[in-house]
C-alpha cells in the first residue's frame, strides 16, 4: 500500500481530534511510521469519545486491543502506555474507552460490523476479506472519510475496575546478572530463571568488553 500523498479539497473542512485533516495525518504519520487505516478510524472513535466527556475531566483509557488503536489513543489525548493512564488489553476487538478516573464514568467506542456492512470496503477490509494488494490505500481512506462515525457504535459505561498505573515495590539486585529487579520475581530475575527473552551474543559486547 502506498501512503496518500495529498488531501482531496472536498475534505479538507473535515476536523478529527481539533485538528485539521492534514494535520491529523501528519500527527498520525509522524507517531506511527504511516498513515494506517486502523488509526484513522481511531482518530475518529477517540474524537467522538472526548466530544461526550467534559473538558475538564482528567481521563483515563482502556483499548481492547494491540493494534493501531492504542497509537491513536497515546497521540490524541494524554493517556499512554508510559503514564500509566492507558491500558491495553489484547482482546483483539475494536474497542477503546475513556472514563473519569475519579469516578469511573465515561464512554465506550467501538467498530460496529453490522454499520460496516454499509461500507463494503471497511468490513471487508477489518475481517480480511479481500488482500491488501487489491485495495489500495487511498481508496481504504476514502471509505473511511466518507463513513467517520457511521461505522462506529457508543455507549455510556462505568469501568467496573480500576486498573490505575502499577506502583514499584521491594527492588532487589540480581545475584545472576547483578541487574536491579522487583524482589516479587524471587531470588532471582526472570531472565535469569530461564524465563529472558534475550540471550547474549558473546563476539558482540561493547559496553562489557570496554570497546
Amino acid at each position: 500500500m502506498q501512503e496518500p500523498k495529498k488531501i482531496d479539497s472536498r475534505l479538507s473542512e473535515i476536523m478529527v481530534c481539533g485538528r485539521s485533516l492534514g494535520a491529523f495525518y501528519n500527527d498520525i504519520e509522524r507517531f506511527h511510521g504511516f498513515v494506517s487505516p486502523g488509526l484513522v478510524l481511531g482518530g475518529f472513535m477517540v474524537d467522538w469519545a472526548q466530544e461526550l466527556m467534559r473538558p475538564d475531566v482528567e481521563a483515563d483509557a482502556v483499548v481492547e486491543t494491540c493494534h493501531c488503536l492504542p497509537d491513536a489513543v497515546q497521540i490524541f489525548t494524554p493517556c499512554t502506555v508510559g503514564n500509566g493512564w492507558l491500558k491495553v488489553l489484547d482482546w483483539d476487538k475494536f474497542a477503546l474507552t475513556l472514563y473519569d478516573k475519579r469516578n469511573l464514568a465515561g464512554y465506550r467506542v467501538w467498530l460496529d460490523l453490522k454499520k460496516a456492512h454499509l461500507f463494503q470496503k471497511i468490513y471487508d477490509w477489518y475481517m480480511r476479506r479481500i488482500p491488501k494488494k487489491d485495495l489500495p490505500l487511498e481508496v481504504l481512506l476514502g471509505e473511511i472519510l466518507n463513513a467517520r462515525r457511521s461505522v462506529l457504535s457508543c455507549c455510556a459505561v462505568r469501568v467496573t475496575r480500576p486498573f490505575g498505573r502499577k506502583h514499584k515495590k521491594n527492588i532487589k539486585i540480581c545475584s545472576g546478572c547483578g541487574e536491579a529487579y522487583p524482589a516479587s520475581q524471587g531470588t532471582q530475575c526472570n531472565t535469569c530463571r530461564g524465563e529472558g527473552y534475550y540471550r547474549f551474543q558473546e563476539d558482540f559486547c561493547p559496553e562489557q568488553s570496554g570497546q
